[in-house]
């Protein structure tokens, strides 16, 4: 997922929802970091794991689909979720209300879960993470505004384009010896970044690394769609041969999203505070 900065949605209400969302996933983290070398056996345990749950439905089991929603398996893990919350949590929540908002992010989880369950349901690995309800936060953002403009580091947009070039050139079986390797990767990302902030910097003036992390505003459906059509991408390749994408888990964030997207359309919202809402475009 592209590291979105600003989604230009002026909000009218304290997020609660969202920032307690968010103080619930750090506390549960604190927790986990507290159990000491237990940390591993304890994600095993709460996490989410396909194939226990489908060899056997116990309370337990069951429980896991809910627990596994507020666990992380780093700080970055955890500060990368809860960003994508933070971004998009509140202008949702000021949409729907904080009683729907939590709806959506409890059930878009819950949804995601059992999308990853369906696409990995012989898989050991755990499912751990918000990323499945936050995709579905993602998800009823893009239904809400999907001509919105989103904020993105040209750095960061630059590294992912090309990271897309390169992953289809793979995938489409382009022999090695053309490619390079990861080297080519490296090479092109490094000398469009010099071109454009070189670019940049001749035109504007701005000092170069300033050019680097200048923002590029893109419509919302280019970003979350970039997002969708990529892990519909990964989850159907990860079916194909299983060690595909390592322990990220595509088809949550597939399910989470499009769970998200479906609710909606479905839940009441607040048409006053729609009307009123700037969104730049």
């Amino acid at each position: 997922m592209l590291p979105v900065v600003s989604h230009e949605a002026r909000t009218y209400r304290w997020p609660y929802a969202t920032v307690t969302l968010i103080g619930i996933n750090v506390l549960a983290f604190v927790f986990e970091l507290s159990v000491g070398v237990r940390f591993v056996p304890f994600l095993q345990e709460w996490g989410l794991v396909p194939a226990r749950v489908n060899a056997e439905v116990t309370a337990h089991n069951v429980l896991t689909l809910a627990t596994a929603m507020f666990l992380h398996v780093g700080w970055i893990h955890l500060i990368g979720n809860m960003w994508f919350l933070f971004v998009f949590g509140d202008a949702v929540e000021d949409a729907f209300g904080w009683r729907w908002f939590l709806a959506i992010y409890l059930l878009s989880g819950f949804f995601a879960n059992i999308a990853f369950m369906v696409g990995t349901s012989g898989s050991s690995v755990p499912a751990i993470g918000a990323s499945g309800a936050i995709a579905g936060v993602m998800g009823a953002s893009l239904v809400l505004w999907p001509a919105a403009r989103l904020k993105i580091p040209t750095i960061f947009l630059i590294a992912f384009v090309l990271y897309l070039c390169y992953d289809l050139l793979v995938a489409v079986g382009m022999p090695s010896i053309v490619l390079g390797g990861p080297i080519i990767f490296i090479v092109s990302m490094l000398g469009t970044v010099v071109w454009y902030a070189v670019g940049r910097q001749r035109k504007t003036g701005q000092g170069f690394v300033f050019a680097l992390f200048t923002m590029i505003a893109l419509p919302a459906w280019v970003v979350l769609g970039l997002f969708f059509a990529t892990n519909l991408w990964s989850g159907a390749l990860s079916v194909v041969s299983p060690a595909y994408g390592g322990a990220v888990g595509w088809w949550a964030h597939i399910g989470g999203f499009v769970a998200g997207a479906c609710l909606a359309m479905i839940f009441p919202k607040h048409p006053i505070v729609l009307k009123k809402r700037a969104v730049l475009g």
